[in-house]
């Protein structure tokens, strides 16, 4: 199959593109830079595209054969219109290109941000009631990708990653960009002190996990569902910073402060039952961790 991709030389895109590749698929990736992740631009069967996702004209002849879309890529804004105007629009005029292409998937990278604060027990169904501009976005951008699917011929799917980790998918590709993980990790390493808020955590998601996700969408016949990208169990950031003191072989010097509240979790009941996916996390938590500690 030949992909169309945004957002393949970032974190969570260079892992879904190099699935997809192992996969036996074709990407055309569009990319701003042509130095971020050479090794990407060098593999046979990508061709890369040097397109910004606000070039509509580049982004709509790159489509042309292409079989599916894969949009992972964010445009960035620091107030709400340009929220709207560097991410939100450029996702729907991207969706109705994909469509003119006579493009038959199209895959949506949203957030868990879309739900807004977070309660007790959250699946797939509840409503979107974003709390910032991240979220706002996000929400809108669903919600054209679902009406797009449900008046057209392109099936239209949406994947909601949580907090996603991982060591480079090869050398010169990138970590997360939040530094959680590295800051722990660095302090660890010298047997620093570390402060934490008691209960805080996530179900974290390996990005190798989640890459295959977005494979296993691609491979089947859904549309117009909504899938959460997570991990289990629930993990703290006190179990990672405690985890990180072992691997380092330092005493652990961690301060826990504040009130342990009950986690709010992520049902992953549906990934489950249309995929058979149930992504555990310890194992490549301990993996990153073990490659931090070596920076």
């Amino acid at each position: 199959m030949r992909i169309f991709m945004t957002g393949a030389t970032g974190f969570i895109g260079s892992y879904v593109a190099y699935e997809l590749l192992a996969a036996g698929h074709e990407l055309v990736v569009a990319a701003r830079s042509t130095d971020k992740l050479p090794a990407l631009s060098a593999h046979p069967h990508v061709r890369r595209v040097n397109a910004a996702l606000k070039d509509e004209q580049r982004m709509h002849d790159a489509l042309q054969g292409a079989e599916a879309c894969v949009h992972v890529a964010l445009g960035w804004g620091d107030t709400p219109s340009t929220m709207l105007e560097n991410d939100t629009e450029p996702t729907v005029k991207l969706l109705e290109s994909a469509e003119a292409a006579g493009v038959k998937k199209f895959v949506y990278t949203s957030s868990t941000a879309a739900l807004g604060p977070f309660f007790a027990v959250m699946n797939e169904t509840h409503p979107t009631r974003p709390s910032d501009s991240y979220g706002a976005t996000k929400a809108a951008s669903e919600a054209y990708v679902l009406a797009v699917g449900a008046r057209s011929a392109m099936a239209c799917n949406v994947i909601r990653p949580g907090y996603t980790f991982g060591n480079p998918v090869v050398p010169g590709a990138t970590t997360q960009p939040d530094r959680r993980f590295h800051e722990i990790a660095a302090a660890a390493k010298r047997g620093e002190r570390i402060t934490l808020r008691a209960g805080d955590g996530t179900q974290f998601v390996w990005a190798g996990d989640l890459a295959r996700l977005y494979r296993a969408l691609l491979d089947s016949d859904h549309n117009r569902e909504v899938y959460f990208g997570l991990g289990l169990p629930f993990v703290s950031w006190a179990q990672i910073a405690e985890r990180a003191f072992e691997l380092a072989g330092t005493p652990s010097r961690i301060t826990v402060h504040g009130q342990k509240d009950a986690p709010c979790l992520f049902e992953l009941g549906k990934i489950k039952r249309d995929f058979g996916f149930e992504f555990q996390s310890a194992a490549h938590i301990d993996e990153h961790l073990r490659y931090l500690l070596t920076l």
